[in-house]
């Protein structure tokens, strides 16, 4: 099972290019004993949008999960990296003990 409720995540984080390509990194996120895990750390340095929409839409066939369980979140509107852990914080998407 994942999903929140199950304290267990497939990550999927992508950056636009200058050149229009992304670079994603996924990963697996879960919580034990209250401890935040990341594991089977994936990294792909250029994929194209379509690619990347064929990836999301298999993890959420494979996973059952629903429209609802995904979580889309866009920072090119925000000018700075502050901005963007900031943006994150306030939605409680940030692992702050690993901002420096």
């Amino acid at each position: 099972m994942a999903g929140r409720h199950y304290h267990f995540e497939y990550r999927i984080l992508a950056k636009e290019k200058t050149n229009g390509m992304l670079e994603m990194v996924s990963y697996n996120f879960k919580i034990e004993n209250g401890v935040p895990q990341k594991s089977s750390i994936t990294r792909v340095p250029e994929i194209s949008k379509e690619q990347l929409d064929e990836i999301v839409q298999n993890v959420m066939r494979k996973t059952n999960a629903g429209p609802d369980e995904l979580e889309e979140l866009d920072l090119s509107g925000l000018s700075s990296i502050d901005e963007q852990i900031e943006f994150l914080k306030r939605r409680d998407r940030v692992d702050t003990m690993y901002i420096v």
